[in-house]
Parts: C-alpha cells; sequence; structure tokens
C-alpha cells in the first residue's frame, strides 16, 4: 500500500529526532547518569623517618623514669582515750575506772540458798554467764550504785560481768556510808566454792572498768566448776 503524500514531513521529523537520541552528548550522558562516578583512592604517603629523631615509644619511657615520686600520706593518729588494734582488738574507747570493794558468791551461798535465782534478769534468766562481751557473768550490788545492766570488766580475772542480782550487804553498805561494794558470781553448789571465793577476793578496794568496750582479753574458764577453783 501507498503511504499518502500528507504523511511524509512526519516521518521526516521522526527520522531526525532519532538520529539525535542514538548519539548523546557528554552533557546528556551526564544527565541521564544513575550512580555517582567511583574512582581507586589514593594510596596514602608513606612515612619517612627523620635521621637521628627518637621513636615516639622512647620517647614516653624516658619521660616516665623522670616523673617525681609520690608522697606518702601519713596517717592520723587514734583519737585520745580510745584503743584500736593491738592482741585485745579493742577498737572502742575506754570505760571509767571505779575503785570498789569485791566479793564474790555463788549458789552455795546465794539468796535463797543452793539456787541461781537472781533479782534483775538482764542478760539471763537464772546466774551464769561465760565472761565474754556477749555473755558476761551476773554480779550483784546495790542499784543505787551501778544501775542494772550495768557492764564492767575486772582486769585480773579477764572477765566481762553484768549487773542483774542484789546484794544485800552491799547495799547495806552503800546506803550507809556510800561505801561501793559489788560481788561477782562464781557459780558453784558445793561447800568448796567457799574457799574459792576467798582466794579470789582481794583485799582492799579494787579497780573496776565501767561500760567497757568489747575486745578485752578474755578467760572463759570458770570461776568454779566441780571442785576447782580458777585461782589454781
Amino acid at each position: 500500500m501507498r503511504m499518502p503524500f500528507a504523511l511524509y514531513p512526519v516521518l521526516l521529523a521522526c527520522v531526525v529526532v532519532v538520529a539525535g537520541c542514538g548519539n548523546p552528548s557528554a552533557e546528556q550522558a551526564a544527565l541521564v547518569s544513575t550512580g555517582p562516578a567511583t574512582a581507586d583512592p589514593l594510596p596514602a604517603p608513606a612515612a619517612m623517618p627523620v635521621p637521628g629523631a627518637p621513636s615516639v615509644l622512647q620517647a614516653a619511657l624516658e619521660a616516665s623514669r623522670n616523673l617525681p615520686k609520690p608522697t606518702p600520706t601519713p596517717t592520723s593518729s587514734a583519737a585520745p582515750g580510745s584503743r584500736s588494734g593491738g592482741s585485745s582488738g579493742v577498737t572502742g574507747p575506754d570505760g571509767r575506772t571505779v575503785h570498789t570493794e569485791v566479793t564474790f558468791y555463788g549458789a552455795y551461798d546465794n539468796d535463797p540458798p543452793g539456787s541461781t535465782t537472781i533479782a534483775y534478769p538482764t542478760k539471763h534468766s537464772q546466774a551464769g554467764g561465760r565472761g565474754t562481751y556477749a555473755d558476761p557473768i551476773t554480779f550483784a550490788t546495790d542499784p543505787e550504785f551501778m544501775a542494772v545492766g550495768t557492764l564492767v570488766y575486772y582486769a585480773p580475772l579477764k572477765k566481762y560481768f553484768v549487773m542483774e542480782d542484789l546484794c544485800a550487804s552491799c547495799q547495806e553498805e552503800y546506803q550507809a556510808n556510800r561505801h561501793p561494794h559489788i560481788d561477782f558470781y562464781t557459780g558453784g553448789f558445793d561447800s568448796g566454792v567457799s574457799a574459792c571465793q576467798a582466794a579470789l577476793t582481794p583485799s582492799g578496794l579494787a579497780a573496776v572498768e565501767v561500760s567497757p568496750p568489747p575486745g578485752r582479753a578474755v578467760d572463759t574458764t570458770p570461776l568454779y566448776s566441780n571442785g576447782r577453783c580458777i585461782s589454781g
């Protein structure tokens, strides 16, 4: 079939357009690029050693050798009236010292006789104890001289005691002339305890530490047990 003459100009325009699109310019190619152009990175220039210059590591070592030595910080001394460390392990302040008459009693000569009954159960329901800070031994006195529950330490026996019983003779002496007197519990249900009490009783007034700190040297050997006295 022949093409009508009227269509020739249209075909000619298409040929021109196709010819131009088939050979794009550099600017056209840049516009239709789908991604950034990549190129291999240039290698970093190699470090060139400087003749005669020391290395960084050597310089750091030399500097460390010349650093000043640290001065030790002085430790503070313990406060007056306190003890720390040592064989006794005492860490708190000392208690106050009182001078008092010291005697001993046991179950044998208790009131009622042969019993461990106490007037002011505090640490124990009955007279007893091992002599440690946590488990002090019972002692008796006048509650006006030492309050119930007062803790004392008696150095000659290396034991702690706690006020939890009434001593009638101690009360009479203190009420009459303010004579201080405390009675330490020894234990013992037999008459042999009397000789032990006499051996343990000091002459004159003895020093007793009131409200002592924990950590005092302690001997937990019973004062009297099975007919034997701690005094030997």
